[in-house]
């Protein structure tokens, strides 16, 4: 697998189209979107429900295949790849937070943040170690052996948040991260996310549909009928 340091963009999408056809069903629900994200940029995408922003983060991260149109990861074409190399990608420059945190529940928080160094075989000791710095830096040194059962909605996301950064990726892509969240608490973990994307220089592209969140970001675009429109 190549891989090209060049690009200033992390991400970059070109002409990126999806459309889902089922039958006489044919609905578009991206049309020909252009999107480039620097190293370290926080970058909001808001908008209704159903206009694609979930469609969008998907085929960004590799998650989903568009109809038509170019994804690139640190320069590297995504359609070049087969899937295994697409994964080996993945592991390697993103990380992914979703509205619901998705942890196992059988699991400590310790353990769940330690499973994307554990698909690189990286060494028990490592990955447990990087594992405790990155739990520290989102606050929850004294919750290592907690299970999600155990965690406040905010501590789980914020084990979520730690789980995808113990790579060092370079994007992080957060659909609604905050969505099932009281205000306080979502202000909280948003702070947090912001604070580490600057520190680690992480690019972040959060799905939003928080005004106000959003707000906050480098950036925002909003996203209506499967295109960008003026914010």
């Amino acid at each position: 697998m190549t891989n090209s340091n060049s690009t200033p963009y992390v991400i970059e999408a070109k002409n990126l189209t999806k459309r889902f056809t089922e039958g006489p069903l044919d609905v578009l629900v991206l049309d020909q979107i252009n999107i480039q994200v620097k190293a370290g940029e926080t970058l909001a995408i808001v908008g209704a429900s159903g206009s694609g922003k979930s469609t969008l983060l998907h085929l960004l991260g590799g998650l989903d295949r568009p109809s038509n149109g170019s994804v690139l990861v640190k320069g590297q074409l995504l359609s070049d790849l087969s899937d295994a190399q697409q994964g080996d990608l993945r592991n390697q420059h993103l990380g992914f937070v979703y509205q619901f945190h998705h942890l196992l529940a059988e699991f400590t928080a310790l353990e769940n943040v330690e499973m994307p160094l554990w698909v690189r075989r990286s060494s028990k000791q490592e990955s447990e170690q990087r594992a405790k710095d990155v739990l520290a830096q989102v606050g929850l040194s004294h919750r290592l052996l907690h299970r999600p059962a155990e965690l406040s909605g905010g501590e789980r996301q914020r084990v979520a948040i730690a789980r995808a950064l113990v790579t060092q990726p370079d994007c992080v892509l957060a659909d609604e991260p905050t969505g099932n969240l009281d205000r306080t608490t979502a202000a909280s973990v948003f702070d947090l996310m912001v604070s580490l994307a600057r520190q680690k220089n992480t690019a972040f592209i959060v799905v939003t549909h928080d005004e106000a969140l959003a707000e906050r970001c480098d950036r925002r675009l909003r996203l209506s009928a499967g295109q960008f429109v003026a914010y």
